[in-house]
């Protein structure tokens, strides 16, 4: 996408009680290289000193807008009030514990066609120690390979007008709202579009808890099945069924092993058999990727 005049791109950032991780996240916005940007962050009633930190940001930076919750209302309340006061014809959005690389953004809006729904990128992945490059491959994401799995991962760039006419985040679901609105994006939009150059850093160490590792992980995964179950093939429900066992923290059966056949993401599947079923293989992969 080639304009004379680059479109400002609003960021939707929520964070709650991570004054020590916000500044690294707000940071990596303001030193993008693109020009044309604006960071709204919805702080959901932190009870520590983020409201304080954050004012200094304010200060510093013009095009850094703070919204204060008294009370928390979740993290998808917070990002659909930023979506609902952003400026930006495009949107894109932020978690506090992770950070932009500094060519995300105009990344994003060089690969944009308007005949996608969103453009989204691969990630690097922080175990803690080790890192790893997931969804590295390009890829056109269709609505039947969204339905097997997250293609675009948890965050994307889209055009503000489009979330806006779809309401936003589901605030009914406990966790996969961005699974469930970039599914409803494509829905509604057509194909998305992933490029492979990874352009966001996820936190998965030590210092934070993702919300795939929670009770609630679960439960939102099992809203999201509910939900669009009924535009789901044999296949994606054979997909969607392994999700749901690893999400569970559940065995992987031979039997349902054997069952997937054909439903492709061998390399995961046979992966996670091995480790939800003997121990000591859990045990290596731990201390391989994991500091603990």
């Amino acid at each position: 996408m080639k304009q004379d005049i680059k479109p400002l791109v609003s960021v939707y950032l929520p964070t709650k009680n991570r004054c020590s991780l916000i500044g690294r996240a707000i940071l990596s916005v303001m030193n993008q290289d693109y020009p044309n940007i604006e960071l709204i962050i919805v702080d959901d009633g932190s009870t520590d000193s983020t409201p304080e930190y954050l004012s200094d940001f304010a200060e510093k930076y013009s095009n850094i807008a703070i919204k204060r919750f008294e009370t928390s209302q979740g993290a998808c309340a917070a990002r659909n009030w930023a979506i609902n006061h952003a400026s930006g014809e495009f949107i894109t959005g932020l978690d506090d514990d992770d950070y932009f690389l500094p060519h995300r953004i105009s990344s994003l809006i060089d690969a944009y066609q308007d005949k996608y729904a969103f453009i989204c990128s691969s990630s690097i992945w922080d175990y803690g120690k080790r890192r790893k490059i997931i969804d590295s491959s390009p890829l056109e994401i269709t609505l039947h390979a969204q339905l097997n799995y997250n293609e675009a991962t948890n965050q994307i760039l889209v055009k503000r007008e489009r979330v806006l006419e779809l309401k936003g985040f589901d605030t009914t679901f406990l966790s996969c709202q961005d699974y469930d609105l970039w599914t409803r994006l494509i829905i509604n939009y057509g194909n998305a579009l992933r490029i492979s150059s990874p352009t966001y850093y996820i936190n998965d160490t030590s210092n934070t808890q993702r919300m795939i590792h929670s009770d609630n992980g679960k439960l939102g995964y099992q809203q999201f099945l509910a939900k669009h179950r009924k535009l789901m093939t044999p296949l994606n429900l054979a997909n969607q069924r392994f999700m749901q066992i690893r999400r569970l923290r559940q065995k992987l059966t031979i039997q349902e092993l054997l069952s997937q056949w054909g439903s492709g993401n061998y390399f995961s599947k046979i992966k996670y058999f091995l480790s939800s079923n003997f121990s000591v293989i859990k045990k290596i992969h731990d201390t391989y990727y994991r500091n603990k």
